[in-house]
């Protein structure tokens, strides 16, 4: 391989590189996280193309990127559709089905999305129940996931249910994350960088640099992690 042949495969391999980080953005959250059907044979398509653009010849880059932008912005585009749309939402990602009621199978529902019993068994394990007539609901999301809702009997006493009284939880605020402070964090709550050196101090801490992670807790305590020393070697 000579220099001309390394030149290239490093400007179309970026080129991939930076196209398909920004077209996830583009896409959202969903396209990793909460992958249906359609979403797995969309991202497994949008990686095919990608591969051919890298591996390319170099007349033929911008033919091959011109495709990928193409799915990419039809995918987009029917993401779009199928969320002011349900009726097509449901034709492309299909609906969540039923398997469970009331503790009895339902053997027609799983027959015609092809699921079988060893698959429900293993996922009710997953979910910690080994007994299918503990279940009132169990429902196959469109994303292949067992969504299961336990019989009033089986479910675990709250603190509701015991008349306990809990304060409400807060969204955690972070104060300092691998050394930095966010002072944007600090000013929305109101604080000041002295409190923070005081409350650092507090925990024997006289640097945040010395911190991995200062969060005010969903309690609304004061939380702090510091970083670990290595030990000097000999």
């Amino acid at each position: 391989m000579d220099w001309s042949e390394i030149l290239r495969d490093t400007w179309q391999t970026s080129l991939v590189f930076i196209s398909l980080l920004a077209f996830t953005r583009v896409l959202g959250k969903t396209q990793v996280a909460q992958l249906t059907f359609y979403e797995y044979v969309s991202g497994i398509t949008i990686g095919s193309i990608a591969a051919t653009i890298a591996a390319s010849e170099q007349d033929r880059v911008w033919s091959h990127f011109y495709d990928l932008v193409l799915f990419v912005l039809l995918t987009f585009l029917l993401s779009q559709v199928t969320i002011r749309s349900r009726p097509l939402r449901k034709l492309i990602d299909g609906s969540p089905t039923v398997v469970i009621e009331n503790g009895r199978i339902l053997e027609q529902n799983m027959r015609n999305m092809r699921y079988d019993l060893d698959e429900l068994t293993c996922q009710l394990r997953i979910n910690g129940i080994l007994d299918p007539a503990e279940v009132q609901y169990a429902v196959v999301e469109t994303t292949g996931d067992l969504s299961v809702i336990k019989k009033s009997a089986y479910q675990p006493a709250t603190k509701s249910d015991l008349g306990i009284q809990q304060p409400l939880m807060q969204y955690p605020v972070e104060l300092i994350m691998d050394g930095e402070i966010n002072l944007e964090n600090l000013r929305q709550q109101q604080l000041t960088l002295d409190w923070l050196t005081q409350q650092l101090n507090q925990k024997g801490i006289t640097s945040p640099a010395q911190v991995t992670y200062a969060v005010i807790d969903s309690k609304g305590s004061f939380f702090v992690s510091p970083k670990i020393q290595s030990a000097a070697s000999p």
